[in-house]
């Protein structure tokens, strides 16, 4: 989804921006709510407090870094001479989207680690579909 703000230039309609924004926010929403029902998947009543609070924590700490990556990203394609020339500027953004997206998919690397039963005491222990 990050990726696809790459493509938004001076000729993009507003109503395509919107749309792209709508999806990026949607997307986004649901992979926080799927990842933060795994966090609480297999623990017990005992732990929730301390599993929620780890949890609020490191999701603090990976909005931070992620906003800190960005900005270092786009600053290092946004040299000060690029401020006063919008089709540099736009160059400029458009590439650290690039580099920002492509973090992006390498960071879902760590989904690979998930098992095919984890998630089960939420979904009350049923197989998937087919499986």
């Amino acid at each position: 989804m990050i990726l696809g703000f790459s493509t938004i230039g001076v000729g993009t309609p507003v109503w395509l921006i919107i749309l792209q924004l709508f999806a990026y926010g949607f997307f986004t929403s649901l992979q926080y709510t799927s990842m933060n029902t795994l966090v609480y998947a297999e623990i017990d009543e005992e732990e929730a407090s301390a599993a929620s609070s780890i949890a609020s924590t490191m999701q603090q700490m990976s909005i931070s870094f992620g906003v800190a990556a960005a900005s270092l990203v786009t600053a290092f394609f946004l040299p000060a001479a690029a401020r006063g020339n919008p089709p540099i500027f736009i160059r400029g953004v458009h590439r650290a989207f690039y580099v920002l997206g492509a973090m992006t998919i390498v960071s879902t690397i760590v989904f690979r680690k998930l098992k095919r039963s984890d998630g089960n005491a939420v979904s009350t222990h049923k197989e998937p579909h087919g499986g």
